[in-house]
């Protein structure tokens, strides 16, 4: 008896899956010019956004509850900015495309352009 419940609580975690997000990573769009730029990585989960900051060099979560929600789009608003992504279709396509646009609020203007692949998965 002792082994059965031994070799069930070995494999219980390797067959337990996590809650289902959202992995996504953004391209700035001036890549397209031949600029090289890192792709920015994030994480939508249902408790949160979680990014890396490179200021702190850790992963920061923004609560859900914190985060303005729309039926296509989310923004997720910081100090000096807000990221805000959204799904678009662009002229000739036919499945929306997912963007974010970093846009600084204090002086009512955009900064940078994305384009994002977002890929369902789970989270560990």
């Amino acid at each position: 008896m002792f082994r059965i419940i031994l070799i069930i609580l070995i494999l219980l975690p390797t067959i337990s899956k996590a809650d289902q997000g959202l992995k996504i990573s953004c391209l700035n769009m001036k890549s397209m010019y031949g600029k090289k730029y890192e792709p920015l990585k994030f994480t939508l989960e249902a408790v949160g956004f979680q990014y890396f900051d490179q200021e702190k060099d850790k992963f920061v979560m923004i609560k859900s509850s914190e985060l303005y929600m729309g039926e296509d789009h989310f923004t997720a608003r910081f100090a000096d900015y807000e990221l805000g992504f959204q799904m678009i279709i662009f002229k000739g396509d036919t499945k929306p495309t997912m963007t974010m646009s970093k846009y600084d609020y204090k002086n009512k203007k955009f900064l940078e352009h994305y384009t994002c692949d977002a890929k369902s998965a789970y989270i560990e």
